[in-house]
């Protein structure tokens, strides 16, 4: 099969690889479209990304954790899924690829990945390589989603439920001021699910116009701010709730804390790059706090209620990215990414709609 492949840092391929194994509790997916995240995988792409010590990066890399698919293989055991399903989050983790050559990072930008039935083996007891990381099933990854969903639209299902759980897990309260720094999907995404709060302030930071104009017709915070035109200094004397990171920066972080207000918090979104992670706790003010979000924190339970808001038109996955591309474009994709003339990109497998 056909696959996204990391072969050395900034390197992206892609190659033939195996064809996935699955067991009795999982599905086979023939993958149909996935995002690239503009956060984690250009990060991983470029090898700065915070690396696992129990699974630490080496080449050739299998790339994607924004996949959706279709159950085309039903194993024995399998009762939480049918074949037909539209699944998020189907992926080609270790175990499955049968080539131990290959380091599997999610690696669901690939014509074929695997549904596990978590839910199932949970049930039964069954002790897998899940067990440790989900002690309660309501947190697996890989769930349904209806057809009146497309498989492009869907790709920016766990997207939104990262930044719905998030604005939840940062507590908002009605009056609250929110300053959010990124002016990328994810920032676009929080500010449009805290649109349904009644805060004082939303106001988005970034450094690209168009991105900002995208940002406040679709997300319609109360401001948008340009960083590098100085538009900061509309704030300036101004204190805020919460600071939030949508990018994955130490100087934002260090900045927005000297915005906040006592007992205010910066909440990282974004992933941090592994080259530069250190942070002096010196120049935080009292009575503050960071909250790490860069892993977002049970955002799997809020499934059901961003499928709600897709389906109620609250929000519209269209509006979240700016480029369609086949597989096989995957490369050119990525270097639109980063050079910011694509917002996001989604990609289309085995003539996915």
């Amino acid at each position: 099969m056909k696959a996204v492949v990391i072969t050395e840092p900034g390197v992206i391929k892609v190659m033939d690889v195996p064809m996935p194994v699955w067991n009795d509790y999982e599905c086979l997916v023939e993958v149909k479209a996935s995002g690239i995240c503009s956060s984690t995988d250009l990060k991983l792409i470029n090898n700065d990304h915070p690396h696992n010590p129990d699974n630490p990066m080496r080449y050739p890399a299998m790339l994607g954790h924004e996949g959706v698919g279709k159950i085309i293989e039903v194993g024995a055991k399998v009762r939480n899924f049918k074949l037909g399903d539209r699944v998020l989050v189907p992926f080609s983790n270790i175990g499955h690829i049968p080539d131990d050559k290959y380091h599997v990072i999610l690696g669901a930008m690939a014509e074929y990945s695997v549904a596990p039935d978590y839910t199932a083996m949970f049930e039964d007891g069954i002790e897998n390589m899940y067990s440790e990381n989900y002690p309660d099933p309501k947190d697996f990854f890989c769930h349904s989603f209806p057809d009146d969903i497309s498989y492009i639209d869907g790709a920016l299902i766990l997207q939104f439920k990262e930044a719905y759980s998030a604005v939840r897990n940062l507590d908002v309260k009605d009056g609250m001021d929110v300053l959010i720094f990124g002016d990328g999907s994810i920032g676009m995404s929080i500010s449009h699910f805290l649109s349904a709060h009644d805060v004082a302030s939303n106001i988005v930071v970034g450094h690209h116009d168009e991105r900002l104009k995208r940002v406040a017709k679709i997300a319609k915070p109360h401001m948008t701010l340009n960083a590098k035109k100085g538009d900061l200094d509309k704030i300036e004397g101004k204190k805020f709730d919460i600071i939030v990171d949508a990018v994955g920066s130490i100087d934002i972080i260090t900045h927005g804390a000297g915005k906040l207000k006592q007992g205010g918090k910066v909440v990282v979104v974004g992933v941090l790059p592994s080259q530069k992670t250190e942070l002096d706790l010196l120049s935080l003010p009292n009575f503050t706090s960071v909250v790490m979000l860069s892993f977002p924190y049970k955002e799997h339970r809020t499934h059901d209620e961003v499928i709600s808001l897709m389906r109620s038109g609250f929000i519209n996955a269209a509006d979240y990215y700016s480029h369609v591309m086949p597989l096989e474009d995957a490369p050119e994709g990525i270097r639109l990414l980063e050079t910011r003339e694509a917002f996001k990109v989604v990609l289309t497998v085995n003539g996915g709609l």
